[in-house]
């Protein structure tokens, strides 16, 4: 831990440079940087980022840049800050270190919605303060563009000090011996054909979605998720041993459905690979070079580990998660936490998600045109509702708990609003919860569907939208007339198409 900064001061009149505070934090025993500095000009200012740009890898951590900050207090207080910064501080960034390595070969993995990935896998090298083995390469035009053959020199680096990618080849050592990559037509994982999504599509996917074991663990390790269910003790090991075990021959989970009927006599006899995560291959013992593998959830004697006991409780307890966490582990592609928030919040139960029509799922907040018409992919398929079925047996929650607001009276149940412009008295956010706290569900755009399009300053292209369609038009004050008297009330107090 450092210390780098300070909040607020109080009792301290005579503190006015932070360099002091930084002394004084030090003479209390709280952990500061021994390479502060501080100097008297820019060229102090360039000549420090200057050596810290050649002696990076001396600090006892990894940095990616330096901060240079105004000294003096007062200075500060006066310059204040953003909404994200404050002024009086500006971050220099270094460019990214940069290595060379043999491109040893090109893999491809498969993701959780089918999507199949190059990547890079080369000899062993530190960059930027860990040791790299692979790298991804996105996809084959990407391959193409950066030229690199199979047995390059290629130059390394991590993007944004964190992701391995490899910029190009070092042409000029080239022996001869190179190969191009090519593409595989099959999925690596199950053999099925591969082929894009749509046409066009620079990504090529594995279709089998329903039995291909790399999608199926890629899903469960993403289903276990802090973003989703987060399932203490289920790890990238856990979701491929249970989707492709060396033993026993039938895999414990076929899908996603068999999630909450997992029972400690199907984990105890699992023996499988210990794959490494970014690749998916096999770890290998730094001493042997033999391929690892583990009884997983067992102990040397064939008692349950308690990582495996662990497991199945926290797999439980994840029965109760909410609809918007469940809505993220089902892996339908394009709806993340955010999108899955909005469905939760718009609809309150998977099955009146399963039931809207694509509009009403694209007229919601946050979804929209793309997302809808995935939802409505992923309903149509037998083996997806066999899922909820599945789990709605087993006790997941699959509807939104409603808060001691919601279970009072809904006088706007059945209503759909439209809010646009700027309202003085409700943000956006506030007039849309004020409308759903009594049961109205608030849309992005305007239809015959519409009940009442709610305008303030500037609204748009909504409003000329609503009186084309003769759809209620309610300013601030009718807004209020339906939230405190009802929809007929405000049905008396619509604006007419003069006003």
């Amino acid at each position: 831990m450092v210390v780098h900064g300070i909040g607020t001061l109080e009792g301290f009149s005579g503190l006015t440079r932070l360099s002091e505070a930084y002394d004084l934090l030090k003479t209390w025993g709280l952990p500061t940087s021994p390479h502060n500095r501080v100097v008297e000009d820019l060229a102090g200012v360039r000549e420090f980022i200057a050596y810290y740009g050649e002696n990076r890898h001396s600090v006892a951590h990894e940095i990616d840049g330096v901060v240079v900050k105004l000294d003096e207090i007062a200075l500060q207080g006066r310059l204040g800050s953003t909404s994200r910064a404050p002024r009086w501080a500006i971050a220099y960034k270094y460019a990214p270190e940069e290595v060379n390595t043999r491109l040893l070969n090109i893999r491809v993995g498969v993701g959780r919605t089918g999507r199949v990935t190059p990547y890079a896998q080369v000899e062993p090298v530190t960059v930027a303060g860990s040791e790299v083995e692979f790298a991804t390469l996105h996809n084959q035009d990407v391959v193409k563009a950066k030229g690199v053959l199979i047995g390059d020199t290629v130059v390394l680096r991590k993007a944004g000090e964190v992701i391995p990618e490899i910029l190009g080849p070092v042409a000029d050592l080239r022996d001869g011996s190179e190969r191009a990559f090519v593409m595989p037509a099959e999925c690596p994982e199950c053999g099925t054909p591969l082929r894009p999504m749509k046409e066009g599509d620079v990504d090529l996917r594995c279709p089998n979605a329903r039995a291909c074991p790399a999608q199926l663990r890629e899903r469960l390790f993403y289903l276990a998720g802090r973003k989703a269910l987060d399932i203490e003790h289920f790890g990238y090991v856990a979701a491929a041993a249970l989707t492709r075990p060396l033993e026993p021959e039938e895999p414990p989970l076929g899908n996603e459905g068999d999630l909450f009927d997992l029972t400690m006599e199907q984990l105890l006899p699992i023996k499988a690979y210990v794959l490494d995560q970014d690749s998916g291959l096999p770890k290998r013992d730094p001493k042997t070079g033999e391929e690892k593998t583990a009884t997983v959830f067992a102990n040397q004697e064939g008692e349950p580990r308690k990582n495996a006991v662990a497991m199945l409780a926290n797999i439980a307890a994840a029965k109760e998660r909410p609809l918007a966490r469940v809505l993220t582990g089902l892996s339908i592609r394009h709806v993340g936490p955010v999108a899955a928030e909005a469905l939760a919040r718009e609809f309150r139960s998977i099955d009146r998600i399963e039931q809207a029509t694509e509009a009403e799922l694209a007229g919601t907040e946050g979804v929209g045109d793309i997302i809808a018409a995935s939802l409505k992919q992923w309903f149509a398929e037998d083996w997806h509702r066999e899922i909820i079925h599945k789990w709605r047996a087993a006790g997941v929650r699959m509807e939104e708990e409603r808060s001691g607001e919601d279970e009072g009276p809904r006088p706007l149940e059945g209503l759909t609003v439209v809010v646009t412009g700027t309202l003085e008295k409700f943000t956006r956010d506030g007039a849309k919860e004020a409308l759903q706290r009594q049961g109205a569900k608030v849309t992005g755009s305007v239809s015959k569907k519409t009940s009442f399009v709610v305008v303030g300053d500037n609204p748009g292209t909504k409003y000329d939208k609503a009186m084309q369609l003769k759809v209620p038009v309610l300013d601030e004050d009718g807004f209020g007339v339906l939230l405190e008297q009802g929809p007929e009330a405000a049905a008396e107090a619509a604006l007419s198409a003069e006003e």
